[in-house]
């Protein structure tokens, strides 16, 4: 038997009526998670900020 383990995508979870409790909850919106998601997306493109670089 061959079991495979895909992590849920985002809208997955977005779409996970647990999910929309716990966000209520916290006073948070799909739009809003959504859009903190795209904004780390595009700083990682970026790169590393400069005091997280390695020597």
């Amino acid at each position: 038997m061959t079991c495979t383990f895909t992590e849920p995508t985002l809208e997955d979870l977005l779409a996970d009526p647990v999910v929309h409790l716990v966000m209520k909850a916290d006073g948070l919106s799909r739009a809003l998670v959504r859009e903190w998601m795209e904004t780390i997306r595009q700083a990682r493109a970026k790169g590393p900020r400069p005091s997280e670089r390695r020597a």
